[in-house]
């Protein structure tokens, strides 16, 4: 990937991570990233389909831009510092509009490239208890990600310090 798409990236993940996630009611609209999110992956489209190259290719090329878009939002979202209940519900709406209109680009099913960020939002409700055996259970997250998830959780819903320690350090 060209330093200008990393450095897009990065601005993304910044942008995710800095959005305001502590609402206290959960609206009806979408947060803006999602919208520049589809353009950008418009603008790939475009140069895929007008770049001369097999559709074949352009399909490969097409499931590669969606595992970094999944990338990104779960690398965005792990970074994340305060955040709602309500705010995690705007996580999922954040989601289901980003599939709804990459449907819209791409012949290949959506979904399941972007089950990844799905499962890591859903992971933020589960109980205490069940965190090292769910990090355990999904290597597709890395180290950091889940320390990120672990310690917004343990702060977001009042875990005693040593709780998450004793969590992280068996995650670790």
């Amino acid at each position: 990937m060209p330093l200008r798409g990393v450095r897009r990236c990065i601005w993304y993940v910044e942008r995710i991570a800095n959005t305001k996630w502590e609402v206290k009611e959960l609206g009806m609209e979408h947060n803006g990233y999602v919208d520049l999110l589809l353009g950008e992956f418009k603008h790939y489209k475009t140069h895929l389909a007008h770049g001369g190259i097999r559709k074949e290719a352009q399909d490969l090329l097409s499931a590669y831009g969606l595992e970094i878009v999944a990338e990104t939002l779960v690398e965005g979202l792990s970074r994340v510092k305060r955040c709602s209940d309500e705010g995690r519900a705007l996580m999922s709406l954040d989601l289901q509009v980003l599939i709804n209109g990459l449907r819209h680009f791409v012949s290949l099913n959506v979904k399941p490239k972007l089950q990844i960020v799905e499962t890591f939002i859903k992971a933020y409700y589960l109980p205490e208890t069940e965190y090292v055996h769910w990090a355990r259970a999904h290597k597709e997250y890395s180290k950091s990600q889940i320390v990120g998830l672990v310690n917004l959780v343990a702060t977001m819903k009042g875990w005693k310090r040593k709780t998450r320690l004793e969590v992280l350090e068996k995650i670790e």
